[in-house]
């Protein structure tokens, strides 16, 4: 039985999750429903066909009248604005008529209080987000502790961040088996929408300068992201990130100091095997093409969580290890939300 869905917001995250449901299975993975952004549907319509980092979608996009066409299939276009809405004043009542199961919210910008507003109005019946809201039931990471997920005590659920779905994986193998007792993670992201094309005012003065300008500093929350589903090493986790001038496809160089002597075989003959077997799908083992090193933008569009490149992971005197990995920050991510979607399908 599908899963009814629907979604609030829809920028890169929300617009992914919704190209990549009909790009999986025909007819759509999920039963989408319902989504709602505060542009106008022929603005979304554009948008969803044509895409500067991805191309076009393999399916036909249209709208018509208050409906997207998809593939075919029409999925209700509601134009809300949850930043002018009270999370008490029922602005989402009008989805109580799709039935759904889970509402996706993609936009980045609700509270807790929100999420709790929208079970207990019985809009939706479980809300899953893109972020680290504080207070939620339980942070998933697919192909981690997706296991962990019990209906019946969590309905406000976070499928972490797209830089948690990369690092954790790394981190429950290397923890798992060898232990950590220190890591420093440094994130290399591509530019996002919250930054200036031209330099002008933002909270973050540095994230105000020119993007296409400049590698740029700013915090991460991978650490936090890593900790909530690792709770094992809190205090032990630092991070920090550069914005850089790209499209698409991150980067996260992680040193880590191990809790016992190790050595470079052990450690990729553990790497392997889990992206072999318990792992397969999420993460990979890389070693460039034809004895060649690739670059970032030979990443772009594929489905695992965290690529590490083999080439470049070093052990030093038996306890320092040295690592780096790449993602489809924006492709990779949606894939795995769309897991946890099925996690929660099979689970009802």
């Amino acid at each position: 039985m599908s899963l009814n869905v629907g979604i609030v917001g829809l920028g890169r995250i929300g617009r992914g999750v919704l190209r990549g449901n009909f790009a999986q299975t025909k007819g759509g993975r999920f039963d989408i429903r319902v989504v709602c952004d505060v542009m106008a549907i022929d603005h979304v319509a554009y948008l969803l066909a044509n895409d500067s980092t991805y191309g076009r979608p393999p399916f036909h996009v249209d709208c018509d009248g208050d409906d997207l066409i998809i593939d075919g299939k029409r999925v209700h276009y509601q134009r809300v604005d949850r930043r002018r809405s009270s999370p008490d004043d029922d602005s989402f009542g009008i989805l109580r008529q799709f039935n759904l199961d889970v509402l996706f919210d993609a936009t980045g910008t609700a509270t807790i209080h929100d999420f709790r507003s929208l079970i207990t109005q019985n809009v939706a019946k479980k809300v899953l987000c893109t972020w680290n809201v504080s207070g939620c039931d339980i942070s998933l990471v697919f192909g981690v502790n997706n296991s962990a997920y019990d209906p019946i005590r969590h309905d406000v659920i976070s499928a972490s961040t797209c830089t948690g779905n990369a690092l954790v994986p790394v981190c429950h193998v290397l923890d798992k088996h060898i232990g950590i007792d220190y890591a420093r993670a440094i994130t290399i992201h591509p530019q996002l929408s919250d930054q200036r094309v031209l330099d002008g005012y933002h909270a973050s003065s540095q994230l105000g300068r020119g993007c296409a300008s400049s590698i740029i500093p700013t915090s991460t929350n991978v650490g936090k992201s890593t900790t909530l589903v690792l709770p094992r090493l809190q205090g032990k986790l630092e991070a920090m990130s550069y914005r850089v001038p790209t499209a698409i496809v991150s980067v996260i160089d992680l040193t880590a100091t191990l809790s016992r002597k190790t050595s470079l075989e052990e450690c990729v003959e553990l790497f392997e095997d889990y992206a072999n077997k318990q792992l397969a799908g999420i993460i990979h083992c890389d070693y460039g093409a034809w004895g060649h090193q690739k670059a970032s933008i030979d990443y772009m569009e594929t489905e695992y969580s965290s690529i590490l490149l083999m080439h470049h992971l070093s052990v030093s005197q038996g306890h320092q290890l040295g690592l780096s990995l790449m993602h489809d920050n924006e492709h990779a991510y949606c894939c795995r939300v769309l897991d946890v979607l099925g996690v929660i399908q099979t689970k009802r």
